[in-house]
């Protein structure tokens, strides 16, 4: 069994001990397990994935549960087995695996069940909405959201509405919230 394996098994029983995603992070930084990853980052996902190496996290960084990460694809099996007479020698080149990286920089959110493909680099101060499917550079202060991911919004515009939002219900009880929120509607 691959030193990986054992990290993917521990990680497992890890989640299933401790539910906190910060704990997670930690744990995950501890065994050097994607290239980096900075302060104060959240990993919610049980998941490990395949190709962590391929991985780079910024500071403040939130992963929701059900992220994928996509750093290699298996399309090289198809392109060896591709018989065309117009194609070049087929004996002359074999495929290889496509790997790449996967940057994601500062104060990143990424929501529930993204996937994130090979070769994306995710700009600071960005949130992915749940569902995305980013299979292109996200610029700083974006949200972006759909598949495949389109910008959808500003960051900045988020973290007002955000400000105003926790100004009214900080330190309100849940029952409150509850009641506050349903009046408004």
């Amino acid at each position: 069994m691959k030193k990986n394996d054992w990290l993917r098994g521990r990680y497992l029983i890890r989640c299933l001990m401790r539910r906190d995603g910060y704990d997670h992070a930690e744990y995950l930084k501890k065994h050097n397990c994607f290239y980096s990853i900075g302060e104060n980052c959240f990993f919610q996902p049980w998941n490990l994935p395949a190709d962590s190496k391929f991985i780079k996290l910024g500071n403040n960084v939130v992963i929701a549960s059900g992220v994928s990460f996509i750093c290699h694809d298996v399309i090289h099996h198809v392109l060896n087995h591709i018989c065309d007479s117009e194609s070049v020698d087929m004996a002359e080149i074999e495929y290889s695996t496509f790997y790449d990286v996967i940057d994601i920089r500062d104060n990143v959110f990424v929501g529930a069940n993204s996937t994130i493909l090979a070769g994306v680099t995710i700009g600071p101060n960005v949130i992915v909405a749940a569902g995305a499917v980013v299979t292109e550079d996200v610029p700083e202060g974006k949200i972006v959201g759909g598949v495949p991911a389109k910008v959808i919004g500003e960051f900045e515009k988020l973290q007002q509405k955000r400000r105003r939002y926790s100004t009214v219900m900080q330190g309100i009880h849940k029952d409150e919230k509850l009641k506050k929120l349903w009046e408004g509607h």
